[in-house]
């Protein structure tokens, strides 16, 4: 029901406008329940269940370094992060000898603060398929990303191109591909 009644709380008016904007981080961020936590960092999204990562957890997460070049910056950096498997498994997602069968079909979708999209096999965070380790990486030589990279950013060791070394994540989801054959 319209009312005519003026309103006397306009202290939301921001976060409203903020909502009808669409702000940068909205998009791939659901909003929180809970004011008073940070904001998450990165979501993960799989069989209709999203988990939330913060900074401060991100960080507590076991990381591991590379060394890897930047090309479009034309120097190698150190690079810290916590292995994408593992934020998977948090996730639920299963590894090893239970992906098999249909579970092959299964994609990772990385969204991006930007509206970079790219996509990877599941099998390519397994290490019964491949021997990389793809990191989510929060700290470069030492320092927390700058702004124009992070907060956090993918470093995909071996890649020949450096397209899927996707800046500004802000979320993965796990989504299945193609469709039953009858088979």
């Amino acid at each position: 029901m319209i009312s005519s009644t003026p309103m006397k709380d306009l202290s939301i008016l921001p976060l409203l406008g903020l909502i009808v904007l669409g702000g940068p981080s909205l998009r791939a961020q659901p909003f929180a329940a809970d004011l008073s936590q940070p904001p998450p960092r990165l979501t993960i999204a799989y069989e209709g269940k999203t988990t939330w990562f913060n900074a401060a957890e991100l960080s507590m997460l076991p990381h591991q370094d590379v060394t890897a070049f930047d090309f479009h910056e034309k120097q190698s950096h150190v690079y810290s992060g916590v292995p994408v498997r593992d934020l998977l498994a948090k996730a639920g997602v299963q590894f090893g000898e239970k992906l098999r069968g249909k579970k092959l079909r299964s994609v990772v979708l990385v969204h991006c603060r930007d509206h970079y999209d790219i996509v990877f096999a599941l099998a390519e965070f397994d290490e019964n398929f491949n021997d990389r380790t793809i990191l989510l990486v929060d700290r470069q030589d030492g320092q927390p990303l700058p702004d124009a990279l992070g907060p956090v950013r993918l470093v995909v060791p071996g890649d020949k191109r450096p397209a899927r070394w996707a800046r500004m994540v802000t979320s993965l989801e796990v989504v299945s591909v193609g469709e039953d054959s009858g088979r």
